[in-house]
């Protein structure tokens, strides 16, 4: 029995070892500016940027959250690169990983077998290894992310004028049936009449469409073997200059921020 264990390990290791392959950056330039993310964000231990066909799509950041988490892991954060939300929140606290992801040399200076593959980066140690298809997340519907945004744009009026940057950021809850629950802004003011402005056309849309809100509802919940599961989103919504609207949405890899959320131990929140 302890020679089979052994082989085992021996085996998992083996092939751990196959799948991760060291780097060496032939572009000095990329090998400073991972050089410079160490020196000036000491909390970083290292980071993972997940590409697909050789472009950068997502990234984990590791090391210790300082940030108030009531659920969710505390030593690594997931940012979507598709996302607007995750690229504002990036940018804002780690700009040069951000600039990082956008450096076209960085992709170019690896050699690899695939052009679906991560990036692993630490301090003293750099290595790639392959990417794989993951879980179907939270997010919205696509054709009614567009119909929603078209109905923003038709009934926007000048009188509604932002307090602040024009931008809100929001996290919800995502029930089974694909409503949202309870909500909280990460981004924003509750008072700014931009706010009012998207939840009054959130509840003008369900209603349009309460007939047919399990084809035509805006949010999908999570689901894992074809079954929904209660999850969360966070939102994006940006008023642009041109006075059109721009919406985005994370369902993948969430921390629960929302603090009088009271979780049903009949059904748990997913967070993947």
């Amino acid at each position: 029995m302890k020679l089979i264990c052994c082989f085992l390990v021996i085996f998992i290791c083996f092939n751990t070892a196959l799948a991760q392959k060291k780097v060496h950056f032939r572009n000095k330039h990329v090998r400073k500016d991972i050089a410079k993310i160490f020196e000036n964000y000491p909390d970083v231990n290292g980071f993972q940027i997940n590409f697909r066909n050789d472009t950068a799509e997502s990234i984990y950041i590791l090391g210790k959250i300082e940030d108030n988490i009531l659920k969710g892991s505390k030593y690594k954060t997931y940012y979507s690169l598709k996302y607007a939300g995750d690229l504002f929140f990036l940018k804002k606290k780690y700009s040069l990983i951000e600039k990082l992801t956008k450096n076209k040399e960085l992709v170019n200076s690896i050699d690899r077998q695939s052009s679906n593959f991560i990036l692993s980066v630490e301090a003293q140690s750099i290595s790639i290894k392959p990417l794989f298809d993951g879980s179907v997340f939270c997010g919205f519907r696509h054709s009614s992310q567009l119909k929603f945004q078209r109905k923003l744009n038709a009934n926007y009026k000048e009188t509604i004028v932002p307090s602040g940057d024009s931008i809100l950021i929001l996290q919800a809850i995502v029930n089974r049936d694909g409503s949202l629950g309870k909500k909280m802004l990460l981004h924003g003011d509750e008072d700014d009449k931009l706010y009012s402005y998207i939840c009054d056309n959130y509840q003008d849309y369900n209603q349009e469409n309460k007939a047919n809100l399990n084809t035509k509802g805006l949010f999908l919940p999570y689901r894992s073997g074809g079954t929904p599961f209660t999850s969360i989103i966070e939102i994006f919504v940006r008023l642009n200059p041109d006075r059109t609207f721009s919406v985005s949405g994370s369902g993948r890899e969430r921390k629960l921020r929302i603090k009088d959320y009271k979780e049903d131990p009949n059904d748990p929140l997913q967070l993947f």
